[in-house]
């Protein structure tokens, strides 16, 4: 049987001169940017990242625009050795749809992120070879999801773009260099 992938674009901010984080302030880009990126994830059922990007920013990803909060899409996080963070930011949005898709076993966290309404799905091997991205989309899309954005770390993104998965690519680049105050996450999962 033909397996059809479900449409996933990808999203990255960058400063002129290419970091991916700002080790002195929370956001690289500007307000403007910041509600643009915003309004463009409530136009996905799913925003998929890693769980390293949970764990390095801490970030919220969702919908953050008045009128357009319940527009928030769910959040899927890839985590192959199950290492996010009991107190992330993004699992204190509330009446969100959370899966957390890993290759290991860890029952005491298991049961506290069920606790919170996680969805904690074991797949197959999660890693960048294209097969197994490729099983990953499928799973994903097993869950009623077809619009898919992923916001993740420039390694786990360049994979996706490399291997022809990623169809529209949105980067927001700021107009100011970061020299020593910029760091880039090149970790993949």
């Amino acid at each position: 049987a033909f397996k059809e992938l479900p449409l996933i674009d990808g999203k990255l901010a960058v400063s002129k001169d290419f970091f991916t984080i700002n080790k002195k302030k929370r956001w690289i880009t500007n307000t403007k940017s910041r509600n643009l990126a915003n309004f463009l994830r409530s136009k996905y059922d799913c925003l998929l990242t890693t769980s390293k990007t949970i764990n390095y920013d801490n970030p919220l990803l969702n919908c953050r625009i008045e009128g357009l909060e319940k527009k928030s899409p769910a959040l899927i996080v890839l985590d192959r050795f199950f290492n996010i963070k009991k107190n992330s930011a993004v699992l204190k949005v509330k009446n969100r749809k959370i899966f957390i898709l890993t290759n290991v076993k860890n029952t005491s966290k298991e049961k506290l992120f069920k606790r919170k309404g996680v969805k904690i799905l074991k797949i197959g091997k999660i890693n960048l070879h294209p097969s197994n991205l490729k099983n990953v989309f499928y799973e994903i899309k097993k869950l009623g999801f077809s619009r898919i954005l992923v916001e993740s770390g420039v390694t786990f993104l360049d994979q996706l773009i490399k291997h022809k998965l990623i169809k529209n690519f949105y980067l927001f680049k700021t107009s100011v260099n970061l020299g020593t105050k910029g760091l880039n996450n090149f970790n993949p999962l």
